[in-house]
């Protein structure tokens, strides 16, 4: 019975990274298909709005449907490795949050805000919470289970990482939100807001290599 269990975790992991694969060369195509896009400080999801939009969306949703499959390989291997823990649930926020980020378009940069793209940010920021508490929940739980060491140590670091990134991300889009409405920016909010683009590639880079080692190890 667990050898068709496993195969079937299998199965679900390899879709999972063919999601984060195609997720990864769409972002990068769009980088070229939309140079009026400074990367540096816009944001992902504005690649969602004009030309090639449904490309991009389709990303968004292969990587939130990448993410939901990995917690769900997680979740049953659990039972064997790993006990569960709020660290499993965060992740299952983070990637309905990714999905429904695919479906609201986001505000872009210089605009103010619409109710989807209200929508759009709020699903957003829970999902960033999530899946930085959640790497932090799911290291300690990692490192307390034997079968889970071998990959405890990358996940607290990648945990670290995300968490400096997080918060200089969440800075940047304060400044961003009081751009919007004309307000005065502290220098260094307008500092970090101008790189809030490249602050989420890199969030979202560190996250995609945690979600494509701990395929590895579920499949190994």
């Amino acid at each position: 019975m667990w050898n068709i269990k496993y195969m079937n975790i299998k199965l679900i992991a390899m879709f999972s990274l063919i999601g984060l694969a195609y997720f990864v060369v769409i972002i990068i195509a769009m980088h070229r298909l939309r140079p009026d896009y400074n990367p540096r400080s816009r944001y992902i999801s504005e690649y969602a709005v004009g030309k090639f939009g449904h490309l991009a969306v389709s990303s968004f949703v292969s990587y939130g449907l990448a993410i939901l499959g990995i917690y769900r390989c997680l979740q049953t291997v659990s039972q064997v490795k790993t006990k569960p823990n709020i660290g499993l649930t965060l992740i299952a926020v983070w990637g309905a949050a990714v999905l429904i980020t695919g479906f609201f378009k986001v505000d872009l940069k210089d605009k103010q805000m619409s109710w989807h793209g209200t929508a759009h940010s709020i699903a957003f920021g829970i999902g960033v919470t999530a899946s930085v508490i959640g790497l932090i929940a799911l290291s300690l739980d990692f490192d307390l289970n034997e079968s889970t060491q071998s990959i405890s140590f990358i996940t607290q670091m990648i945990a670290i990482v995300a968490s400096i990134l997080a918060v200089l991300l969440f800075l940047g889009l304060l400044g961003d939100m009081a751009l919007k409405y004309n307000h005065s920016v502290p220098r260094i909010l307008l500092s970090l807001h101008n790189l809030t683009g490249l602050t989420e590639r890199y969030l979202l880079g560190i996250s995609v290599v945690w979600l494509i080692i701990i395929v590895k190890w579920i499949t190994k």
